[in-house]
């Protein structure tokens, strides 16, 4: 990227571009006093016939974008920028599509995410077991002769009739190991290889709260649920530094195809960073990454990843920074009821801090020790807190530290923010402390936690609305990969809030079309620091753009999931162009369709999230 002295300079002639008339400026000769003949200043690629959403305070709205040198050059009408266009000007015709900022994924592990997808991970959700055990036949064929094992996920039983059983695997699988994970993440089904490797029997105990399926005779039939899938998932080899690269890259393509541009990766460790890094600066990931790396649970583990975390010299910032660390504050209040509350469930029972500490108290100071530690390192703060009570000990916690250790502008923010009292909310926006949503997530339970926090609350759940108006900076994030990174659910989600099976929960805290792609874009950009060269299309803006296939403000919230996005570029370059339907090429993954939000939802219900379920799947274990 150009120095910020370059880049001043390019923005001047820019933005004479955009409110002058197409010249650069000249200079008067002092000699003669004559001025120099204006140049034409040309463009390497147009964006035309387009609804160009230029994201500036005002919302305005554009025809045509022209892009130089990887940053925006002006936008404006259609006929006016194609006289910026020489024979060496690619022109991208939007045909009277969307035009806007690239999506910026404020909240997604990314380290993770392409592990979950094919090829490093079989695909089997399959329409019967006969499809099933022809995806494993393909696979051992793939991989030819030797043990390496076979990872999937995907089976639902309720789909196929049945589990299916190591006799179904054993037939095709030859010598290697085999291990598929249900939808759901709650069972596994491995070949005789596997349980042979684990040491699993007839006479193997069941862990506690677990089950190791049996047949007539007695048998294990290679189905092991809840606890008994780590039976055989503690043998399972890690995946090695190459496929971890190639999950990266793969993970890549998918997320390019949605028109995401940059990312978020929280909660990450020392050995992700370094990938992340060399990748990075081979310019093998063309992706703005923001990262948080992960504190632990104790002021010790926070402690130990900033004693080995070094500063690199050799990043570009606008590709790759380190700008703080995440805290994990509490669980989720689904049917799992892990969050912590100030009025406990309707059952009665309630979550607590997931911190260091032997009573609540301890808990409390640990969090408040490791937010002190991170603020006084000079880190942003992102919380993981959904419960009133985590959030307000949080932002507690926060407001501590800051005044203890002055900084400008420290930005921290809240992970999720489920359930932030109005009060509280108030103290965010004052003193601008973020709040980081997941509208997606809210489209995915709808009204289904009525019977477990209550009608009332599960309205409020992801409170949109009362943020906003209290003047609370709101970012929207998929969470993925629990979750499909699909903004465009997030889109249907807040300015709808209806769920997947219906019913409406929380009317009072929609939003409107264009708040919500604000939270997808240019606010983003501020929780990144970034609100001064991306998340608009203004001149010396990154060239940071996703084109759909329709006209977002004119297609109704329930429609907006079936646009297509037409093309996706980095820093001006075409990193994704749709080749056939983009929504046939999501429903062939695994993070895709009716299925992925169904062990979603079964694995929110269970207490997980994509923190923890991003190390699972790192360590190979899913």
């Amino acid at each position: 990227m150009r120095s910020t002295m370059d880049r001043r300079r390019f923005v001047a002639g820019a933005t004479a571009v955009a409110t002058g008339g197409l010249l650069s400026t000249g200079s008067a000769t002092a000699a003669t006093g004559r001025r120099r003949k204006p140049r034409l200043r040309t463009a390497d690629l147009l964006i035309v016939n387009g609804s160009v959403l230029t994201l500036d305070r005002r919302f305005r709205v554009d025809q045509a974008v022209a892009v130089r040198d990887g940053v925006v050059l002006a936008t404006g009408r259609t006929r006016d920028l194609r006289r910026l266009a020489t024979r060496k000007t690619k022109v991208i015709d939007a045909g009277g599509g969307t035009v806007m900022p690239g999506i910026n994924d404020s909240h997604l592990h990314f380290s993770g995410f392409g592990l979950a997808l094919p090829p490093l991970t079989l695909g089997v959700d399959t329409a019967s077991i006969d499809e099933l055990v022809a995806a494993v036949r393909s696979a051992a064929s793939e991989a030819g002769p030797g043990d390496s094992w076979i990872r999937g996920s995907g089976w639902n039983e309720n789909r196929i009739g049945r589990a299916p059983t190591r006799q179904d695997l054993d037939a095709v699988s030859g010598e290697h190991p085999v291990i598929l994970t249900s939808f759901d993440y709650h069972a596994v089904v491995v070949n005789s290889k596997a349980l042979q490797l684990a040491g699993v029997t007839r006479d193997t105990p069941a862990p506690p709260g677990a089950v190791i399926e049996k047949d007539a005779a007695g048998e294990p039939t290679g189905v092991l649920r809840e606890g008994a899938a780590g039976l055989v998932r503690r043998i399972v080899p890690p995946f090695s530094e190459e496929e971890n690269q190639k999950a990266l890259i793969n993970g890549l393509g998918f997320l390019h195809a949605l028109g995401i541009t940059s990312l978020t990766d929280p909660g990450i460790d020392l050995g992700s960073l370094k990938r992340l890094r060399a990748l990075s600066r081979d310019g093998r990931l063309p992706m703005r990454l923001t990262l948080l790396l992960s504190a632990g649970a104790s002021l010790a583990s926070a402690q130990e990843i900033l004693s080995g975390y070094r500063p690199s010299k050799g990043d570009d910032e606008q590709l790759l920074r380190v700008a703080g660390m995440k805290v994990f504050a509490d669980g989720i209040p689904t049917a799992a009821k892990t969050a912590w509350l100030k009025k406990p469930y309707l059952d009665g029972t309630n979550g607590s801090l997931t911190v260091a500490g032997a009573t609540p108290a301890e808990q409390l100071a640990t969090l408040e020790a490791i937010i002190r530690l991170a603020h006084r390192k000079g880190m942003q703060i992102g919380a993981h807190a959904t419960g009133d009570a985590a959030i307000d000990a949080v932002v507690a916690g926060y407001l501590k530290a800051m005044r203890a250790h002055k900084r400008k502008d420290p930005r921290h923010y809240v992970i999720h923010a489920d359930l932030t009292p109005r009060d509280t909310l108030k103290q965010m926006a004052k003193h601008d402390i973020g709040a980081n949503m997941n509208a997606s997530v809210k489209y995915l339970l709808g009204r289904t936690l009525d019977g477990v926090i209550g009608p009332e609350r599960t309205d409020y759940q992801w409170p949109y609305r009362s943020a906003l108006d209290a003047g609370v900076r709101v970012s929207s994030s998929s969470d993925a990969p629990v979750t499909p990174p699909d903004w465009r659910q997030g889109i249907e989600g807040a300015v709808l809030r209806r769920g997947q099976f219906g019913g409406v929960a929380g009317k009072d805290e929609r939003i409107t079309m264009r708040e919500a792609i604000r939270s997808y874009t240019s606010t983003p950009a501020w929780q990144d620091r970034a609100e001064s060269w991306k998340g608009m299309l203004q001149p010396g803006y990154a060239a940071d753009i996703v084109v759909l296939g329709d006209d977002v403000l004119r297609t109704r919230p329930d429609k907006v999931t079936d646009i297509d996005v037409t093309t996706t570029l980095v820093a001006g370059k075409v990193v994704h162009e749709r080749r056939g339907s983009a929504r046939a090429a999501l429903a062939n993954s695994r993070l895709s369709a009716s299925s992925s939000r169904a062990h979603a939802k079964a694995c929110l219900d269970a207490g997980g999230c994509c923190c923890s379920l991003s190390k699972e799947i790192m360590a190979g274990n899913v």
